[in-house]
């Protein structure tokens, strides 16, 4: 009997260890929870449809409301640390699903968008190689449950985190990563 219950507990373990591809980064202050990890898009969709629909895998980012489109702030290629960037409608807009390669460089990315008045809230759901990008925050708190954390380089936000919710230094100064999402 015991045999069995330290087998179960030992496939549990080895179970919330694999998670997507395996593997992760501890997230400081964080409790010593592993972010997720994807080793490809197709790892990063499995992962997303365990939480929200993530349909009609895509290279084209979609059309905005008015014209170019709904990813304008996201970084994008190989300077900004992104190897791969996929597109996939969810239950109400759409989102982006970002491999990156370097994780300071696609958060120094995201700083550059928020300061240079690309809207002014660049942020993304971010694992340890990977980043989702939501464009409705239906999708969002879909995701919240993943263990993926929000990577926001906005001073703004940042200050307004309420107390009890991580706050994790960012791989660059004035970038942080949060489990708090606003409404």
């Amino acid at each position: 009997m015991s045999r069995t219950l330290t087998a179960g507990a030992a496939l549990m373990a080895l179970a919330s260890l694999t998670g997507c591809g395996g593997g992760g980064e501890a997230a400081a202050g964080s409790a010593g929870k592993s972010l997720p990890k994807a080793k490809d898009v197709a790892a990063m969709e499995r992962f997303v449809n365990q939480y929200t629909p993530c349909t009609g895998l895509e290279t084209n980012p979609p059309e905005g409301r008015h014209g170019g489109t709904q990813f304008e702030d996201v970084p994008k290629g190989a300077g900004a640390g992104v190897k791969e960037q996929m597109y996939c409608d969810a239950d109400r807009g759409h989102m982006a699903l970002v491999a990156i390669s370097d994780m300071k460089k696609f958060q120094q990315a995201l700083k550059a968008n928020d300061t240079a008045g690309k809207g002014g809230d660049a942020a993304a759901l971010v694992g340890v190689d990977f980043a989702i990008v939501p464009t409705d925050g239906d999708t969002m708190h879909a995701l919240k449950s993943s263990g993926l954390l929000l990577a926001s380089c906005s001073a703004e936000f940042n200050s307004e985190i309420p107390s009890g919710y991580t706050k994790n230094k960012g791989k660059v100064e004035g970038c942080i990563t949060t489990d708090y999402l606003p409404s």
